[in-house]
């Protein structure tokens, strides 16, 4: 019987619920069924506008994981597979983390969810850093539209994109034709994602005379529910908006069978490849979103989806109406990003593509 690998892995999981940490989670289980796993968890935030905020508290729990890593170093792993922040702070924590694998003669897997190492190589240090954690090691990105954040590192390069769990593409689509057109914001409360835009679109849409209602759902950012209720009563919004709140699974299946159209204007600089978008598409809601990260590879204009340039409320209420109005075309893209997303985001395809590439590192 074939020994299996034993490798480390260092993950921040749910709660706080977003798409690195939903995707995290499902890496870990891939994982597990292949490989005899220790989890070191980094759980540095309870909450969602507490992940990009540096605490005493924070600082104290990287050193304790530091402590953690070591040991199990120590005691000759086949692998380190860690979930790498490419910015910020967690940039510097993950990077030493890398260090003291290579330290130890332990490869590591450096699983990258979002970007940002490419404009840290303007800082001296960053770039440094990123030269001596990556150097020999094996890096994880989210499609071909992020190579560039690994230009000039001696490192090995693996595509693997994200996946959607089977249920994603079984939600029954529960529209009326005679009702008000509903759209939908799925995602925490920060500016850079665009839900400022979207009220300021929908503004404009109002002052066409065009109907529409929007659900919002999402955990506080840095836009509180006090701030959200502000912006709704300052651009008019108070009977066209429900906000849910953060929400479960099921009342986002809720939400998504119910959605005309999906909108996520996001200016987000680190964003990679969303979740929230995959599952509006795997659902079979037309979407209008940025053209950022792997978003270009696919969310396709005029093929798979509308796209907007983020920060230009007024475009955007032009590509809603759009949408509106060009109801078989949006249908059309609906059912094509639909068909996308069963092709390459499929679990068994991510399942297959990350166990192997483990196995090739720790045989």
């Amino acid at each position: 019987m074939t020994k299996r690998p034993r490798i480390i892995a260092m993950l921040q999981l749910p709660p706080p619920m977003h798409g690195a940490a939903a995707m995290n989670e499902r890496a870990l289980t891939a994982l597990r069924k292949t490989c005899d796993v220790t989890l070191l968890e980094m759980r540095f935030a309870k909450h969602p506008r507490d992940i990009a905020r540096p605490t005493i508290g924070k600082l104290l729990a990287a050193f304790y994981l530091s402590l953690r890593l070591l040991f199990e170093l120590w005691r000759k792993p086949d692998a380190l597979y860690i979930n790498f922040s490419p910015t910020g702070g967690a940039f510097y924590r993950d990077g030493i983390y890398a260090l003291m694998s290579k330290l130890f003669g332990v490869p590591a897997i450096l699983h990258l969810h979002g970007q940002g190492l490419q404009a840290g190589r303007g800082s001296r240090f960053a770039g440094w850093l990123q030269h001596r954690a990556f150097a020999g090691q094996t890096a994880i990105i989210l499609g071909d539209a992020l190579r560039q954040e690994l230009t000039g590192l001696d490192c090995q390069s693996a595509i693997i994109a994200n996946y959607l769990p089977d249920e994603a593409f079984q939600i029954t689509r529960s529209l009326c034709d005679d009702t008000t057109p509903r759209l939908l914001y799925l995602s925490n409360l920060f500016r850079s994602k665009g839900i400022e835009d979207v009220l300021a679109a929908c503004a404009n849409l109002r002052q066409r005379n065009i109907d529409f209602a929007l659900d919002i759902a999402g955990a506080e950012g840095d836009i509180s529910v006090g701030d959200l209720e502000r912006l709704i009563d300052t651009f008019g919004l108070d009977n066209h908006c429900l906000y849910h709140g953060l929400v479960d699974a099921g009342c986002r299946t809720k939400l998504l069978s119910k959605a005309n159209l999906f909108v996520f204007p996001t200016r987000y600089p680190n964003e990679a490849q969303p979740l929230v978008v995959l599952e509006a598409m795997a659902a079979g809601v037309p979407v209008i979103t940025s053209s950022i990260g792997t978003l270009e590879d696919i969310v396709r204009e005029g093929e798979t989806g509308r796209i907007c340039q983020p920060g230009n409320p007024e475009i955007l209420a032009n590509r809603i109406s759009d949408a509106f109005t060009q109801t078989k075309e949006t249908q059309d893209m609906a059912n094509a990003a639909q068909a996308f997303c069963r092709a390459h985001f499929s679990k068994t395809r991510f399942e297959h593509d990350l166990q192997q590439l483990v196995g090739q590192i720790v045989s």
